[in-house]
């Protein structure tokens, strides 16, 4: 089975000329503007709100007027709001978009001028959930998801002991498995234009925290919340193991393979296997997790943030070991035999998995 299977895959021959004929004149419609006029109208619209919305925040913010900056900041955040609803062209769009983007920053700043680190977080939360569901545009509302998913986590490690965000962290991973293992059935419903910018959303903050959290630790602690306990690296891997567990359950049913039987063992064993030699190093389970979703909604997006965070998390894992560069080196060279030797098997085992590559 391809990757992305062809119309002649999954239409009958009699439905093949219609749909290549609906395709053809969805082409001739989004073709109307080359992409380089696309990209040159979007950079003039992002430069010029820029400009003029920089030169208003450093009137506003350096005479001090934090009342200022939060009003400014709404009313710009609500005319992106009503700017994207009207229209939909290129030029437009980005001007909204950027005006917005400026618009939260001013409010967000002026809030945390005018209190704390948790009344800014707190108002970052609260926008990033309206703008969510009334801004309709794909690249603001993931913006929002990951944006309002980093400021719920700083929120917790200001306000709660940090091993509540840690929980929230694996509360993450279950909500964007969740969204992409029922996004079919959920983009037929009322908030099918939410749920592929929210499952990234989910997913990049999920990624990008585990990233910080493992490269990054002591700015990671010192950024939430100094000399805060927080739960044991092996207990939050563990948390993702069961979620991608979960999932790989899920694919196996959907895709009529039997979880008890001879595939669904050995897919089992080898995600338990990845997650107990992994225990310190969290990340690796959870893009383990990304790339299964991503293969099985056959998402090339999904799949690159993936393997992109695999190979950023093994650094990190191999980087930590308490072993001299010998026997890191041995490590690495042991696991990528157990790897190579795991595929042969699987392929052998299970010829359909050839027809997968």
């Amino acid at each position: 089975m391809a990757f992305k299977p062809s119309l002649r895959d999954v239409l009958p021959t009699s439905s093949l000329e219609p749909a290549r004929a609906a395709l053809a004149a969805s082409n001739e419609a989004t073709a109307t503007m080359p992409w380089f006029v696309r990209i040159l109208t979007g950079f003039g619209a992002w430069l010029a709100s820029w400009f003029l919305i920089a030169f208003i925040a450093i009137g506003v913010l350096g005479a001090g007027e934090e009342v200022g900056a939060i009003v400014l900041g709404l009313m710009l955040t609500g005319a992106a709001v009503l700017v994207r609803h009207a229209g939909s062209n290129v030029f437009l769009t980005q001007l909204a978009l950027s005006s917005g983007l400026a618009g939260q920053g001013l409010f967000i700043g002026g809030v945390g001028s005018s209190t704390d680190e948790k009344g800014a977080a707190l108002a970052t939360v609260v926008l990033q959930a309206v703008l969510l569901f009334v801004y309709p545009d794909l690249i603001q509302r993931f913006l929002s998801t990951f944006f309002g998913g980093l400021a719920l986590l700083y929120l917790l490690r200001l306000t709660a002991p940090a091993v509540l965000a840690d929980v929230t962290l694996v509360g993450i991973a279950v909500l964007a498995h969740l969204l992409f293992l029922k996004q079919a059935r959920l983009q037929n419903g009322r908030w099918s234009a939410l749920v592929t910018p929210a499952a990234f959303g989910l997913v990049t903050t999920l990624l990008s925290s585990l990233v910080m959290r493992s490269w990054f630790h002591e700015l990671y602690r010192e950024l939430f919340r100094k000399n805060a306990m927080e739960l044991p690296a092996g207990v939050l891997t563990l948390g993702l193991a069961v979620v991608t567990l979960y999932s790989a359950w899920r694919v196996l049913e959907e895709t009529d393979s039997e979880p008890g039987g001879p595939a669904g063992v050995t897919a089992f064993a080898s995600l338990a296997l990845t997650a107990l030699l992994t225990l310190q190093t969290p990340g690796v389970i959870a893009a383990t997790g990304v790339l299964l979703l991503g293969f099985h909604r056959r998402n090339v997006v999904l799949l690159g943030m993936a393997v992109v965070f695999i190979l950023t998390f093994g650094v990190g894992y191999y980087y930590d070991l308490q072993l001299s560069l010998l026997a890191k080196s041995l490590a690495l060279l042991g696991s990528g035999l157990v790897l190579l030797g795991l595929r042969f098997f699987i392929l052998r085992r299970f010829p359909a998995a050839e027809e997968v590559r």
